[in-house]
């Protein structure tokens, strides 16, 4: 394979090649038999979002926001079938076995059901079709000499932003619902940043995807409880009984969960340099 050394290169292929991995997981989505496949297609999408950002500074901020939106599309119609899976994992978990109680249940997987036929139909429609025409458009568009930088300096600055994003979050409250989910995203940014660009940046810049990963993972146990009690405490069909035993056991839930989250040692890197705005 030949080694690329400028950053306009290096992007073009990575986003070529994530192209392909979508592109793999979309007739598993529409035959709707795979468990896995809206999964694998949202791991596809999210890593796509976070290309696009990352090649802001190469194609312009304009651009790649544009065919960015595309995949936003997408990426929200599958978000809220992940979240309407993830309740009804989480829900269930709880044991609670009164006749009420699994009705309602009952009622969030026919809504689940829904979502799924929405995605499915939204793709039949063209939503990847039309992401992914003006992916392709971008890719033929000449690169700026002075945007295309050597790439280990366009990887350093790169993660460097990131991982200011998740400094500059890192003291939120656990408390703070909006925060943690905002600091999850970052962690979550941080992540595929050092992930793609692992071959370019020196080994303890690369070294942040495992923890940012981990920590991405301790967020999102947190975030699925945040998201279970606020539709638990929506729920007006329950009897008040069950709703207010459903919210205990998801808040001791919760407690555990962010135990586990202030467990893990801090993210630690000797000082990156601040990245300039782009």
């Amino acid at each position: 394979m030949t080694i690329v050394r400028r950053s306009g290169p290096f992007v073009v292929r990575a986003l070529r090649a994530t192209d392909r991995e979508i592109t793999r997981a979309l007739p598993r989505v529409l035959r709707s038999s795979d468990d896995e496949a809206v999964h694998d297609l949202r791991v596809g999408i999210r890593r796509m979002r976070v290309l696009l950002k990352l090649a802001r500074p190469v194609f312009g901020r304009f651009h790649a926001d544009a065919v960015r939106a595309g995949y936003t599309v997408i990426h929200r119609s599958t978000g809220a079938l992940r979240d309407a899976e993830v309740l009804d994992d989480t829900v269930t978990e709880l044991g609670l076995s009164d006749a009420q109680f699994a009705t309602w249940i009952g009622r969030r997987r026919a809504l689940e059901a829904r979502l799924r036929r929405g995605v499915v139909a939204g793709l039949e429609a063209g939503d990847l079709d039309r992401a992914r025409a003006r992916l392709h458009a971008l890719l033929l568009l000449p690169i700026e000499p002075s945007k295309d930088i050597e790439l280990t300096r366009f990887s350093k600055k790169s993660v460097a932003r990131a991982f200011a994003r998740v400094a500059k979050l890192a003291g939120t409250p656990p408390a703070d619902v909006v925060g943690l989910h905002a600091l999850r995203i970052a962690y979550k940014g941080l992540r595929y940043a050092a992930e793609i660009l692992a071959v370019a940046v020196a080994p303890e810049l690369a070294a942040l995807g495992a923890p940012a990963a981990k920590f991405q993972k301790r967020l999102g146990e947190i975030h699925d409880l945040d998201v279970a009690r606020e539709v638990v405490s929506r729920a007006r069909s329950l009897p008040v009984a069950d709703r207010a035993h459903a919210l205990a056991l998801l808040s001791a839930a919760r407690e555990a969960a962010v135990a586990k989250y202030l467990a893990e040692p801090p993210l630690r890197i000797l000082r990156p340099e601040a990245p300039k705005r782009v």
